[in-house]
C-alpha cells in the first residue's frame, strides 16, 4: 500500500502560519550560529580578545585573512611575518597575511605601497577572489567581477536568497563572509579535482571529525535508525552486503515486517522478505545485498498484525541503498548538512516557552489548552512521556484536511482553538495544537517551517527538486526534554483524513516521525527556520 504523505501544496497557508515572522531562507539565525562555531572551533576565524566583530562592515584585510586559512596556508603567512612589506598601511599583526597574498598573487594590493588593508570589502570583489581560487578566471571570460555573486549562484554554490542578499545590501559584514566562505568549502573546482573542505582535511588543518560533525562531508551511512525512542525505532546496518534490520515496537499491528528492496531507477522488486517479532517486542533479522546488481535501491518496511493478508508501509522511499561492485551502503541526504546544522544551532528562546500568539491573545483558548494538555498528560512521569503523549494525541485526534490540501475547499483550521473545534487542519494547524498543548506543559517547544517530499508534489526523491530555489510547504516541531531537541511531526504520524466533508478514521497512530534522528529525517524534510510568534 502506498504510504499517504501529508504535504500541503498551498503555500498561502504556511505564508498565513509566518506572517512576517521568518527570515529569508538563505542562513537560518540556526545555521548561522552553526557555522560560526565551526570556523572558530576549525581555527578559521579567531577574534581579538573583545569578540570577533561579525556584524560590523568587513574590511579587505579580513578578507584576505579568512581567505589564505581557507586556502590552508595560514602557517606559510606567519613564516613572513618578520619579512619586510611593500605596503606602509598594513599594520605588524597583518604583515605575514599582506606578504604571502602578494606573493602569491592573490592580491597585489591597491597601489603600489598600499595594500587598502582598512578599505571596505564588498561581496562582488570577495567572491571575485573565491571564484578565482576555485580556478575561474575573470581575465578569461569565465565570469566578469561585478557579477561574481550571480556567477556563484548560477554554479549552485549560493542560493538565490543568499545572492539576492548580497546584490541588494551593500554593506558586507564579516558575517557575511564566513557565511560565503562556509557556501565555498563544499563547491567543486572548476576541473573537478577538488573542494576547498577536502584540501583543508588533506593538509590536515582540519580534522575528519570535525568536518564530520558539521555535515560537511558525508558520502556514506553505514547504518542508520529511524528514531531516538527506545520504545520504537528501527536499525539498518549493511556490512560486508549484509543488511541487518534491528528494532523495537508494541504496536499489535507490527507484529510482522516486510522488508521490500526496489531499483530506485525502475521500481522493480528485487527482493522481499518477512520477519516477525519476539517476545520482547523486538525484530532482528538479516538478509543479502551481495546479489543485487550495481545500482540503487529503495528499502522500504511494511507491518501487520498476521503473517498474510495485506502489509501496510511505515517507511517508503527514505531509505536509499547503493550497491557498487566494492560494497554497499546508504545514501545520504543532500539537505542533511543543513539539517544537522540547524539542529545543531537550536537554543532555547523565549519564544520558545509560549503558546502561538493565536492562543495567548485570547484568555479563553489559553486556558483551555492549558486544562487539556494537563489532562492529556496527568498520567505522565517524565517530559519526555509528556510530549509523546501529546504527540500520540493530536495525531489521533487531528484529521487531515484532503478537501483544502485538494484545492476543493479554500480555508482551513490554522489556530489551536479552530483545531480543537473543528478537527481538521493542514500541517499548520497540526502543529500549531501541538506546540500549544507541549509549551502549556512546561516544555519549551519550536514551530519547525520547512520543505517536505510527498505525494502532494509528485516528488519522492531529492532529485526530483531544485534545492537552491524550495519555498516552505510543511510545518512540524522541536521540542527541548532532558537537555536535547526532540523532532517530532504530528502531521506525517496521523492517519485521519477529512475529505468530502467526512471524517475518516485511520488505522493507527504511527511513531515513525517521533524522536526522529537527523539522519532519517532527512530524507524527505529539509528544515528551513522556525516560526516566531
Amino acid at each position: 500500500m502506498k504510504k499517504i504523505r501529508r504535504v500541503t501544496l498551498i503555500v498561502i497557508v504556511i505564508a498565513a502560519l509566518l506572517g512576517a515572522s521568518v527570515s529569508s531562507f538563505a542562513f537560518s539565525e540556526n545555521e548561522s550560529r552553526s557555522v560560526e562555531n565551526f570556523f572558530i572551533e576549525a581555527q578559521l576565524l579567531k577574534g581579538d580578545g573583545s569578540g570577533y566583530g561579525l556584524d560590523k562592515p568587513t574590511t579587505r584585510m579580513e578578507g584576505i585573512v579568512i581567505l589564505i586559512r581557507l586556502l590552508g596556508k595560514e602557517a606559510d603567512a606567519q613564516q613572513l611575518q618578520n619579512s619586510p612589506s611593500r605596503f606602509l598601511d598594513v599594520p605588524a599583526w597583518a604583515t605575514g597575511y599582506a606578504n604571502y597574498a602578494y606573493a602569491a598573487g592573490i592580491s597585489m594590493g591597491v597601489a603600489d605601497t598600499r595594500f587598502g588593508t582598512g578599505d571596505l570589502l564588498t561581496a562582488q570583489q570577495f567572491h571575485t577572489l573565491l571564484l578565482r581560487v576555485i580556478g575561474y578566471d575573470d581575465s578569461r571570460g569565465d565570469f566578469r567581477w561585478t557579477n561574481s555573486v550571480g556567477k556563484a549562484e548560477e554554479l549552485g554554490i549560493l542560493s538565490r536568497e543568499l545572492a539576492d542578499r548580497y546584490e541588494d545590501n551593500p554593506a558586507y559584514t564579516k558575517r557575511d563572509l564566513i557565511e560565503t566562505s562556509f557556501c565555498f568549502l563544499m563547491a567543486q573546482y572548476k576541473d573537478g579535482s577538488a573542494t576547498l573542505i577536502g584540501n583543508l582535511i588533506g593538509s590536515g588543518v582540519i580534522s575528519d571529525e570535525l568536518a564530520v560533525e558539521y555535515g560537511l562531508i558525508v558520502d556514506r551511512w553505514d547504518s542508520i535508525s529511524t528514531n531516538l525512542n527506545e520504545q520504537e525505532y528501527y536499525s539498518f546496518q549493511l556490512k560486508d552486503n549484509l543488511l541487518t534490520i534491528t528494532g523495537r515496537s508494541g504496536e499489535a499491528n507490527k507484529e510482522w515486517l516486510l522488508v521490500l528492496i526496489r531499483s530506485k531507477e525502475t521500481g522493480a522488486k528485487k527482493t522481499d522478505q518477512v520477519f516477525k517479532r519476539n517476545s520482547g517486542g523486538r525484530y532482528e533479522y538479516q538478509l543479502s545485498v551481495s546479489n543485487l546488481p550495481k545500482g540503487d535501491y529503495y528499502v522500504d518496511l511494511y507491518s501487520n498484525d498476521e503473517k498474510y493478508n495485506k502489509y501496510t508501509s511505515f517507511i517508503l522511499s527514505s531509505l536509499t541503498l547503493r550497491v557498487t561492485s566494492k560494497d554497499s551502503y546508504f545514501v545520504p541526504s543532500p539537505v542533511y548538512g543543513e539539517n544537522l546544522r540547524f539542529f545543531k544551532g537550536n537554543r532555547v528562546e523565549s519564544k520558545d516557552e509560549s503558546m502561538t500568539l493565536a492562543t495567548r491573545a485570547d484568555k479563553n483558548a489559553a486556558e483551555r489548552i492549558r486544562q487539556l494538555s494537563a489532562d492529556i498528560t496527568k498520567d505522565c512521569r517524565t517530559d519526555y512521556e509528556k510530549i509523546l503523549a501529546i504527540h500520540d494525541w493530536v495525531a489521533d485526534y487531528v484529521y487531515y484536511d484532503r478537501d483544502y490540501l485538494n484545492g476543493k475547499t479554500k480555508t482551513t483550521n490554522l489556530t489551536s482553538i479552530s483545531v480543537l473545534d473543528n478537527r481538521y487542519a493542514v500541517c499548520s494547524g497540526y502543529s500549531s495544537l501541538t506546540k500549544d498543548l507541549i509549551t502549556a506543559a512546561g516544555i519549551p517547544c519550536k514551530l519547525i517551517v520547512g520543505y517536505a517530499l510527498g505525494i502532494g508534489t509528485g516528488e519522492e526523491d531529492w532529485s526530483d527538486v531544485n534545492l537552491r530555489r524550495l519555498k516552505p510547504n510543511h510545518a512540524w516541531n522541536e521540542a527541548y526534554v532532558d537537555g536535547r531537541w526532540v523532532i517530532l511531526d504530528t502531521t506525517w504520524d496521523s492517519s485521519n483524513t477529512y475529505e468530502g466533508g467526512k471524517f475518516n478514521k485511520g488505522d493507527r497512530v504511527s511513531r515513525t516521525y517521533f524522536d526522529s534522528t537527523v539522519n532519517f529525517f532527512s530524507n524527505d524534510h529539509k528544515t528551513m527556520d522556525y516560526v516566531l510568534n
